[in-house]
C-alpha cells in the first residue's frame, strides 16, 4: 500500500473511532440508533433501495426546542444527488427536523426510514446526523454532529419489500444546519475525498 493510501487511512480510521454513541449537556442527552443498533455502528451494510432506521431519542434537561438533520460526507447540503433518500421520517434528507415548545423532562423522538440511492451504489459513506438546541429566545447552543453508521453500499440493487414513500410534515421543518458545526465539517469533507481518492487508486 503506498504511503498516501496508507496516510488517509490512518486518518478514516481516527476520524471514526472519535465518534460518540451517545451525548449530554446542560440542555439535554439521548442515543442514536441505526437498525435498533446504538450508534456509532462501523460496519453496516446495505444493498441499494434498501431500507434502515435510524432514530434519535433527546432527553430535555430543560425547557428547550431541538432540530435535528441527517447527512452523508461528502455531499454538501445543495447537493441535488445524494447518496440516501428519505422514504418516511421526520425530514427530508439533508432538511432540517425541529420539535417546538417542550419542556424540561420530556423525551423527543426522531425517526427515518432511508434508502441508499444509486450515487451511493459501490462507495462506504457515512451517515451524520446533527443536533441544534434553542432557547425560549431563539439563542442556539451546543450543536454538533456525529457518524450514525459508516455504510457499505453494495453495487446491487435491493429487491424486498420497501414500506411506500411518504413525504415529511412541512411544519416540522427548519433551514438546514451550518455546515461548519463544531467537530464535523471540515473533517467530513476530508474524509469523503480520502474515500474517493482510495477507491479510485485501489
Amino acid at each position: 500500500m503506498k504511503l498516501v493510501n496508507k496516510i488517509m487511512l490512518l486518518f478514516v480510521l481516527i476520524y471514526l473511532t472519535c465518534n460518540v454513541s451517545a451525548f449530554e449537556n446542560e440542555l439535554a442527552n439521548g442515543s442514536v440508533y441505526f437498525n435498533d443498533k446504538k450508534c456509532t455502528v462501523y460496519d453496516a451494510e446495505l444493498k441499494v433501495g434498501e431500507p434502515a432506521t435510524i432514530k434519535a431519542v433527546v432527553y430535555l434537561k430543560k425547557n428547550v426546542d431541538v432540530s435535528t438533520a441527517l447527512s452523508a460526507s461528502g455531499f454538501g447540503y445543495k447537493n441535488v444527488d445524494q447518496p440516501f433518500e428519505v422514504i418516511k421520517g421526520s425530514s427530508e434528507f439533508t432538511d432540517t427536523a425541529r420539535e417546538f415548545d417542550h419542556n424540561a423532562g420530556e423525551t423527543v423522538t426522531f425517526e427515518w426510514i432511508v434508502r441508499p440511492t444509486d450515487e451511493a451504489a459501490g462507495w462506504t459513506i457515512p451517515l451524520n446526523i446533527a443536533f441544534t438546541f434553542y432557547d425560549r429566545d431563539e439563542k442556539e447552543g451546543y450543536p454538533f454532529k456525529f457518524t450514525a453508521a459508516n455504510i457499505v453500499v453494495h453495487n446491487e440493487h435491493y429487491s424486498g419489500p420497501t414500506p411506500t414513500r411518504t413525504a415529511a410534515d412541512p411544519s416540522s421543518t427548519d433551514q438546514p444546519p451550518s455546515q461548519g458545526s463544531p467537530g464535523f465539517g471540515a473533517a467530513g469533507a476530508l474524509l469523503g475525498i480520502a474515500l474517493v481518492v482510495m477507491a479510485r487508486r485501489s
